[in-house]
């Protein structure tokens, strides 16, 4: 049988290379806020949630087990309300249902 060959350091690069870019998709959400711009706003919202899958992948857990933890956490939220986002505007009840609309 042939050694499988694991590449262990670039699959280390890969992981510090989303943390870089996570950490810019935050930079730029916080600067489209301060100049207004939606589109960047929106464009750096996106690449939190893909960058967040993609390290998800590259941390070795698979898209659907992220999901899973994200309803957990979005219940979680939900029912603590610490921030208030649920008695005030429904916001959670609102994304579970978008993410989850047959449970």
């Amino acid at each position: 049988m042939e050694p499988i060959e694991v590449d262990v350091v670039r699959g280390m690069k890969a992981i510090e290379k989303l943390k870089v870019a996570l950490l810019k998709a935050e930079w730029q959400l916080h600067d489209g806020a301060l100049s207004g711009s939606d589109t960047d706003m929106l464009e750096a919202l996106a690449d939190l949630v893909g960058l967040s899958y993609l390290l998800t992948r590259r941390l070795g857990f698979d898209f659907a087990r992220l999901d899973r933890m994200l309803l957990q956490r979005l219940e979680s939220w939900r029912r603590e309300d610490a921030m208030e986002l649920e008695n005030h505007w429904g916001d959670l009840s609102l994304l579970l249902s978008y993410l989850a609309p047959d449970e």
